[in-house]
């Protein structure tokens, strides 16, 4: 970019971030006046302009999102970058985008017209009103209407998100192209999340009980109240019969018990109410008070930070049931780690399904995508089709293994059968941290648009069993759930973004009902203390419930 573009957009990125908090009705984002390093070039500043293998012209891209590993250096960094790299023919720069300042220093450049080429725009619900903004502004890049004929494997991939089609419908054609959790293992629709229960396999055992994949809420406590009494593990005060942290503690509760606890949703009568009034939320909230005030869940739980309630399960060894994320198809990976820092046999992990107090798996559609593709409209036309190309190669059955299992005929290739085997010793680590693995560059950086989600059910490099268990974890997620427990995406209310719905969405859910649960005399007063609060937040929720049904 020009040096005077650059001065231009430092001196106005603070007014034109308040013009899009205007525009978004108060919802802006926090102004951050850097700019991406090396910005967007649509020649090759270095004059190199060799042909490549494939007939490419040599490029420069500027490529932002938070899974770029700063520092690195993608065009000589390792064999598979370099292998990416030459068969498209250009030099990368890439820019770490913090992940807790993503969208914030991304839609500062964005609105400044000096993004970079490509970046990852993390879409959702929070942050569609922004998207709009960009793309009635033309700050986004719109694809031409004969892209999905030119790149079918994009389209075709493109297609199972769900959320781009709306969008397209939304906006009158494509703007972001999100990238898929799932597209040749697709496990159903709507999709389930990862979050899964963490148990010790070894102690249900012990106290008598059956170790299966699923368990309702009130089995967990009963679990949880023996291993309290019988101690299996002989840990003493040591001991923690459930270890979860206030946001996985309200997932577990309320989540798993009342699908729409934190939202809005259409009752049967086809009007929108708010799900935290709902009787499964009560019932929920009840059962996190009876494991907080008998002792089964850490009594310090709202004060534990990220991931320590993890720690004590897979570090300390010292907790019976958590309540954690995860792909399930890293229980292998899991395990390692299990008995890496406990010393205890990986066959005492064991993943499971949370089901409700009604025996049925709840849940709001997770909606196959994580983050979405987007071009500036700076971008000469070359860098786009460039990329474009590449995520068809990313895309297909030939180039998606490669995005996590490294190099074809090196690292793996197909059997006479057409399936994926894998060419390296066990326990390589091909994916990983800079010195530790093979290729630093495998992600999803260099062109992925399928999400490792994906490939884990597939990789050879993961046991076929601990495949299979993974399999099993999703299928019964759909299986053990009817319509109105594990729902469907409601896009009217997804795309609903008011200054009043913005404001009920800043309500802190996880920590208002904890502190019902921590404060409550009794169960009886926890009753009091949530009917009080349901008749505080009605000012905030009112003005929605109002928009939504009228």
């Amino acid at each position: 970019m020009k040096c005077t573009k650059r001065f231009l957009c430092l001196f106005l990125a603070a007014f034109l971030i308040m013009g899009l908090a205007a525009c978004s009705g108060g919802g802006g984002t926090k102004v951050d006046t850097q700019t991406p390093s090396g910005g967007s070039q649509s020649d090759t500043s270095s004059g190199d302009t060799k042909t490549g293998d494939d007939g490419y012209e040599r490029v420069v891209i500027t490529y932002a999102c938070p899974q770029v590993v700063e520092g690195y250096d993608y065009n000589t960094g390792d064999e598979y970058s370099k292998f990416i790299l030459n068969k498209f023919n250009f030099e990368f720069q890439g820019i770490n985008l913090p992940w807790n300042d993503w969208h914030n220093m991304l839609s500062t450049w964005i609105m400044a017209q000096d993004m970079p080429d490509v970046a990852i725009f993390n879409y959702g619900e929070g942050t569609h009103a922004d998207a709009a903004n960009f793309v009635d502004q033309g700050l986004i890049r719109r694809l031409p209407e004969d892209w999905k004929s030119r790149w079918p494997g994009v389209a075709s991939v493109y297609e199972t998100t769900s959320l781009g089609p709306m969008l397209e419908d939304l906006y009158g054609g494509t703007y972001f192209i999100p990238r898929a959790r799932f597209f040749y293992n697709l496990p159903g629709d709507p999709l389930a999340n990862h979050w899964s229960l963490w148990m010790r396999a070894d102690w249900i055992a012990a106290v008598g009980k059956e170790v299966k994949n699923h368990y309702t809420i009130p089995e967990v406590l009963e679990i949880a109240t023996l291993i309290k009494q019988q101690d299996p593990g002989n840990l003493g005060s040591r001991l923690i019969p459930i270890s979860m942290d206030t946001g996985n503690s309200s997932r577990l509760f309320l989540e798993a018990n009342s699908t729409h606890w934190d939202t809005f949703y259409k009752d049967s009568s086809g009007k929108y109410v708010w799900g935290a009034a709902a009787e499964d939320t009560l019932e929920g909230l009840k059962l996190w008070y009876q494991a907080y005030s008998t002792g089964i869940l850490d009594p310090e739980f709202y004060l534990l930070t990220h991931e320590q309630d993890m720690e004590k399960f897979q570090t300390l060894g010292i907790a019976g049931v958590s309540y954690l994320g995860g792909q399930t198809a890293d229980v292998e990976r899991f395990r390692i780690d299990f008995t890496a820092y406990t010393g205890i046999d990986g066959s005492a992990f064991n993943l499971a399904t949370l089901l409700g107090t009604d025996g049925y798996y709840h849940q709001r559609d997770l909606i196959n995508f994580w983050g979405a593709v987007c071009f500036s409209p700076d971008a000469d036309d070359a860098i786009f089709e460039r990329w474009m190309d590449l995520m068809e190669f990313t895309a297909s059955e030939e180039g998606y293994p490669g995005t996590q299992m490294g190099l074809k005929g090196v690292d793996w290739d197909f059997d006479a059968n057409g399936e994926i085997v894998s060419l390296v010793p066990p326990g390589t680590l091909l994916a990983g941290d800079v010195g530790d693995a093979k290729y630093p560059s495998l992600g999803h950086v260099l062109g992925s648009v399928i999400l490792w989600d994906d490939l884990a059910f597939d990789n050879p490099n993961v046991g076929k069993q601990f495949r299979d268990e993974s399999k099993a974890l999703y299928k019964n997620r759909s299986e053990i759930a009817t319509p109105e427990t594990f729902t469907k995406v409601d896009w009217k209310l997804w795309m609903h973004n008011t200054d009043n719905l913005r404001r009920a969405r800043g309500i802190d859910y996880p920590t208002e009902f904890a502190n019902m649960v921590t404060s409550a005399t009794s169960e009886a007063n926890l009753v009091e203390l949530y009917n009080a609060w349901l008749s505080s937040q009605m000012s905030i929720i009112q003005p929605v419930l109002d928009e939504l049904n009228n």
